[in-house]
């Protein structure tokens, strides 16, 4: 009796340090997944913090940049402009000149400054934000391209697809820089002769598209080099607009530059 005993407890406290143990690993278990989780939690808000205040800041430095650019827009327009009209309308009043070759130079001189006070407009044009937001998306590019067409080094071609509608300003501006970005690249680095630009409206995506026929380049080397500045000026600016940046391009076949917003867009209506 006393033997049914003792094996009866033994085997009661097997079974009650067997459930112990089974009670602290599955403790320790919670307590690790616990813990793992809380760390991945304040990983993740970490990131997100460090995200939120890259956009803040690459959202001040464009408005600094965006208010650089209207001051020079500004001057542009009031006193180089001005003067050029002066010197045109001085020219304009140049009378009794008899000589054929001297008549020939003043028409070639009103021309040239002609000339000048037309792509100095354009150029005004192209740096003012508001006059952009203005004009939209579309007339903007097109005169930025007519303003590479009109030097007689470069054939530029823009391509709209589907039904044209207006983004929000703020991201119709960025897009607008990013095409500059990329026209600047393609004229300084690249040697293009061919520029084209597509703008595709769809319902639930908007698509545009910057392609060159220059010498192209190693995408993943310019990345990695401080040369590569430029590239990573278009991949934040599309990035601070939800936009998804891509890109394409090998030495001796040019470069295409593509930015996706996606979502269930809207037209926008000011």
């Amino acid at each position: 009796m006393f033997k049914e005993t003792g094996e009866e407890n033994l085997t009661t406290l097997i079974l009650l340090g067997t459930i112990i143990v089974i009670v602290f690993v599955a403790f320790v278990i919670l307590l690790s997944f616990l813990f793992t989780a809380k760390k991945n939690k304040l990983i993740q808000e970490k990131q997100l913090m460090k995200t939120q205040f890259e956009q803040e800041l690459l959202q001040t430095q464009i408005e600094i940049q965006e208010q650089t650019l209207k001051t020079i827009s500004q001057e542009i327009h009031d006193n180089i402009g001005q003067v050029l009209s002066l010197a045109k309308l001085n020219l304009n009043t140049v009378n009794n000149v008899t000589d054929k070759n001297a008549l020939s130079k003043i028409d070639s001189t009103k021309d040239l400054v002609s000339k000048a006070i037309s792509d100095l407009r354009d150029l005004s044009r192209s740096l003012h934000g508001d006059k952009i937001a203005e004009i939209g998306l579309q007339e903007a590019v097109e005169n930025e391209l007519r303003i590479l067409q009109n030097t007689g080094q470069f054939e530029t071609r823009l391509k709209i697809t589907g039904e044209p509608y207006k983004l929000e300003p703020q991201k119709e501006m960025v897009l607008f820089r990013i095409v500059q970005e990329a026209l600047h690249n393609s004229v300084k680095h690249a040697r293009s002769k061919n520029i084209n630009v597509q703008l595709n409206y769809k319902p639930t995506v908007f698509n545009l598209i910057i392609a060159d026929d220059g010498t192209g380049f190693n995408v993943a080397a310019l990345q990695s080099s401080q040369t590569g500045i430029g590239l990573r000026s278009m991949q934040n600016r599309a990035a601070l607009i939800g936009g998804i940046f891509s890109i394409q391009s090998s030495e001796g076949n040019g470069t295409s530059i593509s930015i996706e917003i996606p979502g269930n867009l809207k037209p926008f209506n000011p």
